[in-house]
């Protein structure tokens, strides 16, 4: 049975965890583009291919810091709470922890199942994707646009 104290807990709860999912994925997104950026001093590939590359590890991060997007969610959804005395408050009008173990269950219900479709299904797929489109983008650097700055002349045979 689902009332409007469970919606109200599911709520708060996935408003925690989008909260750190945005925070945590735009920084190791970001992370991963500056590495990709560096190619791109080298070999002269254009800007927008690398930004739209670096969209296809997005998966593949999601893969690794779901579990930690779920802990700090969960953590500052119950730290906001506290804060706010709403379980102190639910605990006064005679409630009991029920409503906070159904919502707790539903999420992690919903959770369970983005997690499974996106380490089986969504990530193999796209970055499957990404190498196709990495491996296309490599093999078609025209090798006259490097920027012979970037290399050490020790003789005349190495470089």
């Amino acid at each position: 049975m689902i009332n409007k104290i469970n919606i109200y807990f599911f709520i708060q709860i996935f408003k925690s965890c989008s909260l750190i999912f945005f925070v945590f994925v735009s920084i190791a997104w970001l992370l991963q583009l500056t590495r990709l950026l560096t190619v791109t001093n080298l070999i002269q590939i254009d800007i927008f291919s690398i930004i739209y590359l670096s969209i296809f590890i997005i998966p593949n991060l999601l893969s690794i810091i779901v579990p930690f997007i779920l802990i700090f969610g969960i953590l500052l959804c119950f730290i906001k709470l506290n804060r706010d005395k709403e379980i102190i408050a639910i605990f006064s009008l005679g409630l009991q922890l029920k409503p906070i173990k159904i919502s707790l269950l539903f999420f992690s219900l919903a959770i369970i199942i983005f997690y499974s479709l996106l380490i089986f299904y969504i990530s193999p797929k796209i970055y499957e994707q990404y190498k196709i489109k990495e491996y296309d983008l490599r093999n078609t650097i025209d090798f006259n646009k490097i920027i012979n700055s970037n290399f050490l002349k020790l003789n005349k045979n190495t470089t």
